[in-house]
């Protein structure tokens, strides 16, 4: 037998030179109805010794058919066959209607929850298919965030709220609406720890689902499996399954026992040295299963060695069409698949099959192992570009492989983006901190240029943590980064004076917000550039209202819906957040102008622009808004109806702030509504939060709206106490304004004795 034939792994046929797959494989065939698997028309080899564990596998199927749903962890060291039981199992279950949706931990490595982001894409599961009916449509919008890899708007006040909401609809577009179904999570001992911990999540919530989550991990004794998942190890087969096994393809001649002997009980070392027996037969076998594997490998051809070679320089799982382009075709592939030395894995990728001792001349020199990197990184970056951008962690690995860290940039940049999609934010910042590294090789311009990026998107990651101190001091770098030279003011720079105006403004600085609107100059009359100047606009008008400065307000507005409708309208979430930031500026200059009746229709605008824009922190507000101006309105019905919603909210968000704002807002609509009982009861809710906080003016607003339900219900000693107390933390804040009220009430208490 010639060194460019061989034989199939799993079934033993001879495979001539001129063939590159098995005869007896399966043609590959169309998906049935509710199958997303990535089926690889690969022979399979032979079950035996598995029946126990395939039964009880098969039991749990049966038991999440009728809707109670189960977890099993499928674990075992490599080659024992939790592949093959897994594919036993999926064609067992295929006349009982289930659907089987695959995914895997090597795909997309390096991405956070990469085997999520491919099973979803597996299942087309937001096109939608049958399936997720469970999904509403801000749950959509949240899966298609984290699908897209696109990064949040706003300010999430509970960044681990955030993620509890995006795993409930992660959840929900997995778990079957209708038939039973199968999620299969292969090589699950290199998933990312966010696909760990959502998978605990999935399993938490299987008690009346109608699904089997089959996870298949490979280890040494038991796996850290959630603790409702049920274990089943698959183990080294007994001496009369490994005799089986070779009785499958046992021929007169065969040395029986030397087979055995070097197989050990262990099934892909059993079948590699059927193999190697086929295609030598008369050479003696080595003497363990290590030494077949080395001897199969180096009668490989030059050709298949090379591919196996540049395979181990991609690293653990690679596109077919990347290792194509790198050995100069498909034609060899195949046949080392079907040889068992490269295995198909969800997303189209390919895995090492057997992990084979390297000799010492096939390891590439380091000019060799450069060159192979850039050419394995100009490889993806042809890649279509879906594809290229969920890559984009390996490339940067090729790319910083290759000594060109350069070309890394902006693939560090995506890998970035892929973390703050998955409310990752402290990742996102580990890379960007070694972005700055890599820019500060490059030449002062380029460097400066690439910085300028580098730390507005830190201010984002910042934000996305609640880390507003820290994402300002970003945004001004980033400003102090821009070309001197630029008469204009760019889209790019006013984009970051918009991100640090609204920060600005949540701290409550008014008159900043006033002067960093007043330093943008001319710019551009680009789409992107009138909605960012519309947007810095509108947090003007937002601070001059604050000011009391309600004319000067109303012109800025005006400026602002003007410069809105130049730029031509598309629906996207930035416009989305243009338009709420306008209404929510109006409504707050209505009720500076003592029209609250009409700000309740600004601020429901609000509402609905805040959930086109997937802004959760605005939304929040606006709902605490809408209640303020019903009660000022003297509608109490609908105010505290909202000020509910924006209660539940921040506490889903974990605001404790904002849900101290809305139970003083409770307190004084129970105090006007001669309802001094349940006042008292949400001045003291808030004033426990406020405690927690911190927050000394706050507190005084709770302090104050406690003494006067306390005065409505006769106890002034306590009153008076609550009143003093009130006014000891505005003055310890500094809060004038909170400090004359509370004196003012203080006086009317002592007028009254």
């Amino acid at each position: 037998m010639t060194l460019s034939s061989g034989v199939c792994l799993a079934c033993g046929t001879r495979l001539s030179p001129g063939l590159s797959t098995c005869p007896r494989a399966p043609l590959r065939r169309p998906l049935t109805e509710g199958v997303r698997r990535w089926e690889t028309g690969s022979c399979q080899p032979p079950l035996v010794g598995r029946t126990a564990l395939l039964e009880r596998l098969k039991w749990c199927a049966e038991e999440a058919r009728r809707g109670l749903g189960r977890a099993v962890w499928l674990v075992g060291p490599e080659g024992m066959g939790k592949s093959r039981l897994k594919d036993a199992l999926v064609e067992s279950l295929a006349a009982n209607r289930f659907e089987v949706w695959e995914g895997s931990g090597l795909a997309l490595p390096g991405t956070p929850a990469g085997p999520l982001l491919e099973l979803l894409e597996a299942t087309r599961g937001l096109r939608p298919v049958a399936g997720v009916g469970r999904m509403s449509s801000a749950e959509a919008e949240r899966v298609a965030h984290f699908l897209e890899g696109r990064e949040w708007q706003g300010i999430p006040a509970s960044l681990s709220a955030e993620s509890l909401a995006l795993f409930d609809a992660l959840c929900h577009a997995l778990l079957p609406h209708r038939g039973p179904r199968i999620l299969i999570l292969e090589d699950w001992q290199h998933a990312d720890p966010l696909s760990r911990a959502f998978v605990e999540v999935l399993v938490s919530r299987l008690a009346h689902a109608p699904v089997l989550v089959l996870v298949l991990e490979r280890a040494e004794g038991p796996a850290l499996a959630p603790p409702t998942a049920e274990g089943l190890e698959v183990g080294l087969l007994n001496p009369e399954d490994a005799a089986a096994l070779v009785a499958t393809r046992l021929r007169p001649g065969w040395p029986r026992e030397a087979l055995l002997r070097v197989g050990a009980g262990h099934p892909l070392h059993l079948l590699h040295a059927m193999a190697f027996h086929e295609e030598h037969p008369g050479a003696p076998l080595p003497e363990s299963g290590t030494a077949v594997l080395a001897a199969r490998l180096e009668a490989l051809s030059p050709t298949r060695r090379e591919a196996l070679r540049v395979s181990a320089v991609l690293g653990p799982s690679f596109p077919r069409p990347v290792l194509g382009a790198l050995v100069g075709g498909l034609s060899s592939l195949a046949w080392l698949e079907a040889g068992g030395w490269l295995k198909a894995v969800s997303g189209g990728r390919y895995v090492m099959g057997t992990r084979a001792p390297v000799p010492r001349e096939a390891v590439p020199s380091d000019a060799e192992a450069l060159g192979l990197h850039r050419r394995a990184a100009e490889a993806y970056e042809a890649l279509p570009e879906e594809a290229r951008r969920r890559a984009c962690a390996e490339l940067v690995r090729h790319w910083r492989a290759a000594k060109v860290p350069q070309r890394a940039l902006p693939h560090l940049l995506e890998v970035a983006g892929w973390s703050l999609a998955a409310l990752e934010p402290v990742a996102a910042l580990t890379v960007y901190r070694v972005a700055l590294e890599v820019a500060g090789s490059l030449s002062l311009e380029a460097a400066r240029q690439w910085s300028r990026v580098l730390w507005e998107r830190m201010g984002d990651a910042h934000r996305l943590a609640g880390e507003r101190a820290e994402a300002e001091s970003a945004w001004r770098i980033a400003l102090s980064l821009e070309d001197p030279r630029a008469v204009q003011a760019t889209p790019a720079r006013l984009q970051c004076l918009r991100k640090l105006a609204a920060v600005v403004l949540s701290l409550e600085r008014y008159e900043e917000v006033v002067e960093l609107s007043q330093s943008v100059g001319e710019f551009e009359a680009s789409r992107e550039a009138l909605l960012c100047g519309s947007s810095l606009d509108a947090l003007c008008a937002l601070a001059l209202c604050w000011l009391g400065r309600f004319e000067e307000a109303e012109a800025r507005l005006a400026v602002a819906r003007g410069r809105l409708l130049q730029a031509p309208y598309q629906e996207e979430p930035g416009r989305a957040s243009v338009e709420a930031a306008l209404h929510r500026a109006m409504g707050t200059l209505l009720m500076g102008q003592g029209r609250p009746g009409q700000a309740t229709v600004e601020y429901a605008a609000v509402l609905r622009w805040t959930e086109r824009a997937g802004d959760t922190w605005e939304h929040s507000t606006a709902l605490f808004n809408l209640g303020d101006a019903y009660a000022r309105a003297g509608d109490r019905e609908r105010a505290v109806h909202y000020f509910q919603l924006a209660l539940d909210l921040k506490a889903r968000m974990g605001d404790r702030g904002g849900m101290a704002y809305t139970h003083h807002g409770l307190a004084l609509l129970h105090s006007q509504a001669d309802a001094p009982e349940l006042a008292k009861e949400d001045a003291v809710r808030g004033l426990q939060l406020a405690g927690m906080l911190g927050d000394r003016k706050l507190k005084s607003l709770l302090r104050c709206a406690l003494g006067r339900a306390h005065l409505r219900l006769g106890e002034r000693e306590e009153a008076a106490r609550q009143l003093q107390l009130a006014a000891q933390d505005a003055a310890a804040a500094n809060a004038r304004p909170e400090l004359l009220q509370a004196q003012a009430a203080l006086r009317a208490l002592e007028a009254r004795r």
